[in-house]
This record gives structure tokens, C-alpha cells and sequence, in this order.
């Protein structure tokens, strides 16, 4: 008689625990009220991102220009989801030498190995927001003698959710005009 009493005792709670459980919503599951998980998330602790600096003229990528000519300096920010970062800043940043700049028989800009080497350092060229496609934008313009250049960006994230960080360095060369 126990063994039954509580083999039907045991099916009232299956079947009691089983209609609580679809009755209501789950409290874990997201609702329009609340933020998705992503977004929890990326509140706790910023993602990895992905920093891909690229060279434009009128539109197009380039790799080299020839002198008199300004380049445009794109910065594209995601989450290794693939998403583009929404908001943060980008501070462009180009290789250079110690000394006078602006002197054009000397020029303070160097190639990137300068600066992985300890020979230059990097230095400000501008600080711009990443509009909603991940994306910011600057102009280096316009050397008048030929000359490869440094360039990279670090990204501050101001808790955009994904991390801060810094691309890759990249040479851009100006060639003589033909």
C-alpha cells in the first residue's frame, strides 16, 4: 500500500511540476521589457573586438598614392560576432621621428618599423567617433616628397561593449609623380 501510495503520489508531482513549468513565462527568458543577454553581457565585460585599419582615396582602397595626394584613414571596430561597435572613439595615430615636423627637407613621419623598433614613436593625428557602422574616418594629407608612413588607431570603447584596443600597424608610401 506505500509503494502505491507513492507511486501516485509521484505522479501528482510530475504532473503538477510539468504544469507550473508551461503555465508561465520562463523568469530567465527575455522579454520587450527587459535587455537581451547580449546586451547583459556586454554590460559585465566587453567582448574582444576586431581593429582593421584600411587606406582610401575617392572611395577605394589603396596602399599608395603619389605626393600632393591626401589618403583617407578608415577605422572599422567589431565584436568578434561580427557586429560593429555602436559607439567609443578612435584616435588615429601616425609613426614619427623625433624633431621638427613640418620641415620638409626632414620629415618627422617614419615607416612602422621605426616605431616597433623604438627608433620613432607613435603620435596623435586625430581622435574621432565611430558612427553606427563601426566606422571612423580621417585625412592625412598631402606629402610633397615621397615617403612611407605609419599608421594605426586605438579604439576606446567607452563602454560600448567591446574591449578597447589597437590595429595592426600599416605602411602607406607616397611615390614620385610620374
Amino acid at each position: 500500500m506505500a509503494r502505491r501510495y507513492l507511486a501516485d503520489l509521484s505522479i501528482v508531482v510530475v504532473v503538477a511540476v510539468g504544469a507550473i513549468g508551461c503555465s508561465d513565462p520562463s523568469p530567465v527568458a527575455p522579454s520587450s521589457g527587459q535587455p537581451d543577454l547580449p546586451e547583459v553581457m556586454a554590460r559585465l565585460a566587453p567582448v574582444s573586438g576586431v581593429y582593421d585599419l584600411t587606406f582610401l582615396s575617392q572611395g577605394q582602397p589603396v596602399t599608395s598614392l603619389t605626393v600632393r595626394q591626401q589618403v583617407i584613414l578608415k577605422a572599422h571596430v567589431q565584436n568578434t560576432f561580427g557586429s560593429p561597435a555602436q559607439g567609443g572613439s578612435v584616435t588615429f595615430q601616425y609613426c614619427s621621428r623625433k624633431g621638427p615636423s613640418n620641415d620638409i627637407n626632414r620629415a618627422d613621419e617614419a615607416p612602422k618599423a621605426e616605431c616597433e623598433s623604438g627608433a620613432a614613436s607613435w603620435a596623435r593625428l586625430q581622435t574621432v567617433s565611430v558612427n553606427s557602422s563601426g566606422d571612423a574616418f580621417a585625412g592625412f594629407c598631402c606629402p610633397t616628397i615621397p615617403r612611407t608612413v605609419g599608421f594605426r588607431f586605438k579604439y576606446s570603447s567607452q563602454r560600448s561593449g567591446i574591449a578597447d584596443g589597437v590595429s595592426a600597424a600599416k605602411d602607406f608610401t607616397w611615390v614620385p609623380a610620374s
